[in-house]
């Protein structure tokens, strides 16, 4: 990165929410670490952490979503928190002096990022009282929020599991000109995500399918607005 003023730049090209955070947490970054910041651009489905490796790199997401991985016996993989709202990734190692990443962390989307080693990292946030205070607020919501969420979601069966994922894939994912999202995602990927095996997963879309909540063709799920709206008011 060539200056600061490069790498305010890049922040205001960012969401309105991470924009101000992000703006916030660099205000009083020195130049020097600045200068030791790299962009990259990181297409989607390819990962940026592998779990088991060294801590030596952290990012700090400019766009893109991203999540966490869990490489499971007999080769499934399973998805189990979205880690985009998170800004920051990489420094929880860091911070609890972990040598070697312990999740891997993988491109839901298209992502920009900013790369800056961790050693530089931890120099400059350990006597930036601004941006550590900024990185512990974001921590502590974010992982009080997954909390809440993973004692609720704990509870759920395949097929309210599956409702809540299609209503965040609609809220999420590309809508066309007539307000249809399509699920892009196999079933068996939808069991990954979810956590349950394929024949729930199908018994599910059946039973969806069923109540028209959703519109199912060659295994494909798309949804309407109304299906979206109808999905939203079944899970209250």
């Amino acid at each position: 990165m060539k200056s600061k003023h490069q790498l305010l730049e890049y922040i205001k090209k960012t969401e309105p929410d991470s924009g101000r955070y992000l703006k916030g947490m660099f205000d009083y970054v020195p130049d020097l670490i600045v200068g030791e910041m790299q962009y990259e651009e990181v297409n989607s489905g390819e990962y940026i952490l592998h779990a088991g490796t060294p801590s030596d790199m952290v990012y700090i997401i400019l766009s893109g979503k991203i999540t966490g991985v869990d490489h499971q016996r007999m080769g499934r993989v399973y998805y189990f928190m979205d880690f985009t709202k998170m800004y920051v990734i990489g420094d929880f190692e860091i911070f609890a002096d972990i040598p070697d990443y312990c999740v891997s962390i993988c491109t839901a989307s298209d992502c920009k990022l900013l790369k800056i080693p961790a050693k530089s990292y931890i120099n400059w946030i350990r006597h930036d009282e601004n941006a550590l205070f900024l990185r512990m607020k974001n921590i502590m919501a974010t992982l009080t929020s997954e909390r809440m969420i993973d004692r609720e979601y704990i509870f759920m069966n395949c097929k309210e599991r599956l409702i809540d994922y299609l209503i965040k894939s609609y809220e999420n994912g590309h809508i066309d000109s007539q307000g249809r999202h399509r699920i892009s995602k196999t079933q068996a990927e939808l069991a990954d995500r979810i956590g349950y095996n394929v024949r729930s997963i199908q018994r599910s879309i059946a039973s969806l399918e069923k109540e028209e909540l959703i519109t199912n063709a060659n295994r494909k799920i798309t949804l309407t607005k109304e299906q979206f709206l109808r999905l939203k008011k079944y899970q209250e």
